[in-house]
């Protein structure tokens, strides 16, 4: 009776994930489609890296960082919602609280590899934790194979993930 309570609110996890991935899908996507698009609608040529936003100019990675943010932030507040008003067993309890916890580290994670790829002379990056792999993006129209083992000697060390599961990607 009492793993009912269980397997429920972790599915209610799982959808509230799923809908935090889509939301930041949705919102990288859209980004794309305006990298793109000129002013009249017309492919625009190389380095347009550059977003108008309600007036504003933002850049690949401003967007991403707050798709990014706005799904985390969505996401730590349904955890949040299921630890406070949940009846649940302990148990399930404990396994919410460590989504949690696993979703803040990852977090930190982003924001740490994200501040030493910079600290090592990149304009920019943006870096993504999912399912057990890293992605990242970098600001730069090509990497060196010098550039990509030392990107992917600080990915896997502060994630400990296998150089197999690192995707590193120029953009620029």
């Amino acid at each position: 009776m009492k793993n009912w309570k269980k397997y429920l609110t972790l599915g209610v996890v799982a959808l509230l994930l799923v809908g935090a991935v889509y939301v930041n899908i949705k919102l990288s996507s859209g980004s794309t489609d305006a990298l793109s698009q000129g002013e009249n609608g017309e492919a625009s040529g190389g380095g347009g890296a550059d977003i108008d936003i309600m007036g504003g100019t933002r850049d690949y990675f401003e967007e991403f960082r707050a798709g990014r943010d706005s799904a985390y932030a969505l996401e730590l507040k349904y955890l949040e919602d299921i630890i406070a008003t949940s009846a649940s067993d302990a148990e399930t309890l404990a396994d919410v609280q460590e989504a949690k916890l696993a979703l803040v580290s990852n977090i930190d994670k982003e924001f740490t590899m994200e501040s030493l790829i910079k600290a090592k002379g990149y304009d920019d990056v943006a870096v993504m934790i999912k399912h057990g792999s890293v992605d990242v993006v970098v600001k730069a129209a090509v990497l060196e194979p010098t550039q990509v083992a030392q990107i992917l000697s600080i990915v896997m060390e502060e994630t400990g993930v296998s150089a197999l599961d690192v995707n590193i990607i120029p953009y620029g």
